[in-house]
């Protein structure tokens, strides 16, 4: 497999007082920060991190989407950015970064 994992960070905006989106929640940001922290990590982790257009979990959002699991992950502070990176992309560790992960069947106002 070339990439071991790929994730899909979506940077969808919407106009003012149309419905919520993550890029108006500051998921682009979020993604050139992963981008370059990911970058930094060197050529021996096998993973792509990549903008997305709306992936419509928009309320539980800034969403990101991980395959491919289809692990889905709220974003939100720098801090989720280095969990997601450390523990899930290069060390793969559950315990680390479960608070992070939304459920399939999660709605908005929970996980």
């Amino acid at each position: 497999m070339f990439y071991e994992k790929h994730v899909f960070v979506c940077e969808n905006q919407r106009a003012p007082g149309e419905r919520v989106s993550c890029g108006n929640q500051g998921s682009i940001e979020l993604l050139k920060l992963l981008k370059q922290k990911a970058a930094k990590a060197g050529i021996e982790y096998k993973f792509r991190v990549q903008k997305s257009g709306c992936l419509d979990r928009c309320e539980l959002g800034p969403i990101q989407v991980s395959y491919p699991e289809g692990k889905w992950f709220a974003m939100k502070t720098e801090a989720d950015v280095e969990t997601i990176l450390e523990f899930y992309l290069k060390t793969n560790q559950p315990e680390k970064y479960k608070h992070l992960i939304v459920a399939d069947d999660a709605v908005a106002g929970e996980k």
